[in-house]
Formats: C-alpha cells, structure tokens, sequence
C-alpha cells in the first residue's frame, strides 16, 4: 500500500531523472531523496511492489545497480495533485512541485468544475486569502465582489447599466426632500436562520452614519408601519436610492458584533452564505432560503495559492483549467487605473518643482517602455482616471531638483503590479541619482494614509452608474483627503445635488499635479468554454448566482 510520502518520494526521483531509466548507485539515490542508504533500499522495494519501477541491485564495489521506471510520475503527480488540493493542502503541493510554472500548471489544471452528488461545483484560484469581509469597512476590489454574494442591502445596481432595481425593499420613494421611504418584503432570512428585522435595518444605516462619511447626512432611520421603513437626512441627496444598493449598504444582522469572527465569517442574506475562510480557501454555499431564484451554481470555491503570485496578472481570475478547452470567457477595460497621489503632509510632495519632474519623467508611456511584456499586454497609458478622458497635459521636460536625492513611495501588500510598478520607478530615478525607498503596508494603514511618505501609489475601480461611484470612490478614501488637503465639502453638496461636473472635478487635481494616472488595465476571465451566464463586471468578476454549466455527457 503506499503512502503520501512514498508517493512525494517517488515523484522527485522521478522527476530528477526525468522518467529517463538511469544506472546509479544507492548512495546517490539517498542525496536524491535526502535519506540514509538503509532507507533507500526499503523505499525502493516499496515502490517496485506498488508497481511504479524496477531495481536491478548490483553487488561489489564501484558496481552501478539499474533503474527503470514503469509509471509516469506526472501522472502520479497530478493524482497527488488533486488529492492535496481537495484537501487544501497548498503547502505540500508546493514542495512536492518545487516549480511556480509547473506548480500554475498542476494546480489550474485541477481547478475543473465538477458535478459530485447532483451538486455544481466551481472552482477558482486566487493569490491572497479574503481576511475582511465587512462592509463598510477599508475593502478591495475582489471583496467588494463578494460582498455582492454574500449581503443585500435596501436596493441593488444593475452591473450592467447601473440602473437601482429593488432588493430587501421591493419599492421606495422619495417622501419629501430630505425623506424616503422603503417598503421592505416579507419572509427573508439571514443565514443563520433568523429572519430579517426592522432592528436589523436601523442599526445597520446607524452604525454606517457613524462610521462611514457618505452615510453622515442620515437623520433618523425609523419604522412605525411593519415592514416599512422611513429614512430622514440632513441633507437632500438625489443619489440617495443609488447608495442604499451601494457595496457599503449592505444589511446586517443587530448582533453581528457579538457573532465570532464576523469579519471573516458574516452573515447576509444574500443568495451566497459562507462555509469556510481560511487561509487556504474561502467556500460559499448557494443559501435555500434566499428570497431570489437560487443559486445556479451550487458551491463556490476561491483557491488560495499564494505562490503563483508572481506568475499570475492579479487582475486575471482563473476559473476552470489551463488546458485546451480552456478560454477568454470575457475581458474588458477596467473603469478606472492605477495613478500616483503626491501627499500635500510632505515636504518633497509640498513642492511644484519636484512634483513638475517627477510627472514629466514618470509618463506612462516611458513606464511601459522599461516593463515586461506580461505588463505591456495587460496596461495601457492612462491619461485621466477613465479611458475617454484625457486631462493629463504634455509636460515639458525639466531639470530635477538638484537637492533632491531621495524620495519615500508607499503602497500596500499582496498586489504584484504594484511591486512591478515601484521597481520600475526605482530603476528610473536611479538613473538620475534619486533613491526610492518603497514602504509596503496593510491595506487599512494605506487606505487612511497612515504612514509617512512623498507619495503613494493608488488604484481605484469604479462601477456603474461610473457618475456615483467615481465621487463615491475616491471621497471615501481618507488617503486622498490627506493628499490633496482640500476641502470636499462643497463638491459632496454639488454631487448629493446632481450638479458636480465630474470630469472638472477630476481634471482639476491632474491639473494641479497632486494626482498622476498611471495605466488602465484589462481584466480577463480565463475559463472553461462550457461555462455559461458569464458576465464580467468592472471589479474583474462575475454574479455567481446566475452562471451554470453545461452538465457533462453521460
């Protein structure tokens, strides 16, 4: 019978061979597989009678015995592959491959969608774990997504037209103007197996009033009628339904504080409930009780590899394997780009004439020049925050500060382009005697820009309705706050009012060389082709509840 071990044994004599049959002695087999010569000779014997190759001993000094191999060890590996996998078992993958692009190609090969018990199954690999599942808290873009699945709030935004349409409230109007009421439906539960309260929906829009600053102009939240609920601010806001289906929105139950581990582990009412999150895998299960349609797909998994890391564009989402019958089930320019805020809190990012350098040497074009090629395929140059604009203006070359010799960049863990941006503006200063000193933070210390630095690399992804989200976006981010040092609070009247030119708005802090675009980048989905209902939307992901496959041929 063998065993796992046997098994990792055999595969790195394999593969240290090649499959090729060899003369060797016991003593080089025991540095191969990193054991005494007694241990070898039973591991041997082991593997001759599961099958898996032939040892022809030879005895007498300077005799060289024969071994020939009888089973692939690729097709053992990929067995092995499977099993780990099914059990999470990420570290013991990666020591058994020993190779990142073997190791993409093992591990997205396995990635396969299955149908185990009458059940649809999805598998997803993912290169960081999902630590904060909170909503509105500090969140990225691929949370943000799975916060779709997992909550509901009052109303919900279309992906793909940015319409409002009706979620918990099935109907809504405004009441005055500084009032709106929700009429909420009957008979929906939390995952948990509560069902949803009025108290649920009042502590929710409290705790945001408290805690997040687009929610600070709410009055009163109050219900006197069942199931209605009757919501007053201190200020008109005619955006005010699109923000209840915000990512922020979303309904929690009262007690969630007092639910362990809520961040990692939250409960919704959303048409996805989470089983598992760990470091190695996060599992959501389609919830029976939503008060939707149902899931299609009945589970999904995000496989958590973070040693393909580095060999995986992080805007690129793979689903399903990397073979043949792989493919591009969608791709799309994001709304949005990676851009550089000079923080005003700094004496260098105070200063006109460094910033006037920085910009002018720093042009997207220049960056793209000096990248790697996996870069130059997924970036294009950003002259404004979305693809149609262009507000950033020709700089002409100037000369660079001369008392300036170092400069501090900050961005946050777990995003491998910004690693490649920041080594790419670290070789160009070199050149001209500047050190870079790169900071790399937790995201919530970037997102409050609490940390000292001469700038900050950025992203922002903004969703539709793009004339909400991109003010919503970048006002919620304190960072920026603290890089430009303006105030924001005539701007937040004019945008609550419909009247905020957005595109002034942000030509204006291009303008003023406070914010730089970068890139735009592609988002891709990479799949397999009988997946059906895939729709990408602009955080790079995809409603899980309305994709399905096609079942596989009896």
């Amino acid at each position: 019978m063998s065993t796992p071990r046997l098994q990792y044994q055999f595969i790195r004599l394999w593969q240290h061979h090649q499959g090729q049959n060899t003369d060797i002695t016991l003593q080089e087999l025991a540095a191969i597989l990193h054991c005494s010569r007694r241990h070898v000779r039973s591991l041997l014997n082991n593997m001759q009678s599961a099958g898996w190759l032939h040892w022809q001993a030879e005895t007498g000094r300077g005799k060289r015995s024969h071994l020939s191999f009888l089973q692939s060890g690729r097709e053992l590996q990929h067995a092995r592959a499977e099993l780990l996998i099914e059990q999470d078992n990420i570290e013991k993958l990666v020591e058994m491959v020993n190779d990142k692009d073997a190791m993409r190609q093992m591990v997205l090969s396995q990635l396969e969608r299955s149908f185990r018990q009458g059940k649809s199954l999805l598998r997803i690999v993912y290169y960081r774990p999902f630590y904060n599942l909170l909503p509105g808290s500090p969140l990225r873009r691929s949370e943000v997504h799975l916060l779709s699945q997992i909550f509901n709030g009052l109303t919900a935004i279309n992906e793909e037209n940015g319409e409002v349409i009706p979620a918990l409230a099935h109907h809504w109007q405004q009441t005055g103007d500084k009032q709106w009421r929700f009429w909420l439906r009957p008979a929906v539960f939390f995952h948990h197996g509560r069902e949803l309260q009025m108290a649920d929906i009042i502590s929710s829009f409290e705790c945001l009033r408290d805690r997040h600053p687009l929610f600070s102009h709410i009055r009163a939240v109050r219900s006197d009628i069942p199931y209605v609920i009757d919501i007053t601010l201190s200020e008109e806001d005619q955006w005010f339904p699109v923000l209840t289906g915000s990512p922020h929105a979303a309904i929690l139950p009262h007690e969630w504080q007092e639910l362990p581990d809520f961040a990692r582990h939250p409960v919704g009412t959303g048409p996805y409930q989470v089983v598992c999150n760990n470091d190695k895998k996060l599992t959501i299960r389609a919830f029976d009780h939503y008060y939707g349609y149902r899931a299609l797909l009945d589970e999904v998994s995000v496989i958590v590899v973070p040693e393909l890391e580095e060999k995986m564009i992080c805007t690129t989402l793979h689903i399903g394997n990397d073979r043949t019958q792989s493919d591009s089930l969608d791709s799309r320019m994001e709304e949005g780009c990676y851009f550089l805020l000079h923080d005003k809190r700094s004496e260098k990012g105070k200063r006109e004439d460094i910033r006037c350098w920085l910009n002018s040497l720093m042009t997207p074009v220049n960056l793209l020049y000096h990248c790697d090629p996996l870069y130059q395929r997924h970036w294009r140059p950003a002259y404004g925050l979305l693809l149609r604009w262009h507000h950033s203006k020709l700089i002409a070359p100037c000369e660079k500060p001369a008392d300036l010799t170092e400069l501090t960049l900050t961005y946050y863990h777990d995003h491998h382009e910004y690693h490649a941006i920041g080594k790419l503006l670290q070789k160009l200063l070199a050149e001209y005697g500047v050190t870079l000193h790169i900071v790399i933070t937790d995201y919530d210390t970037w997102f409050h820009g609490n940390s000292e630095s001469d700038f900050w690399l950025a992203t922002a992804n903004f969703y539709k309705p793009l004339e909400f989200s991109i003010f919503a976006t970048l006002y919620e981010l304190p960072l920026l706050h603290h890089c430009l040092a303006d105030d924001f609070r005539t701007p937040l009247k004019q945008w609550r009012q419909n009247t905020l030119s957005l595109a002034q708005w942000c030509e204006k802090m291009v303008d003023e060389q406070m914010l730089y675009p970068l890139f735009h980048h592609w988002l891709e989905l990479q799949g397999q082709r009988s997946m059906r209902g895939v729709k990408m939307n602009t955080f790079g992901w995809f409603d899980f509840k309305s994709a399905w496959f096609i079942p596989p041929e009896s």
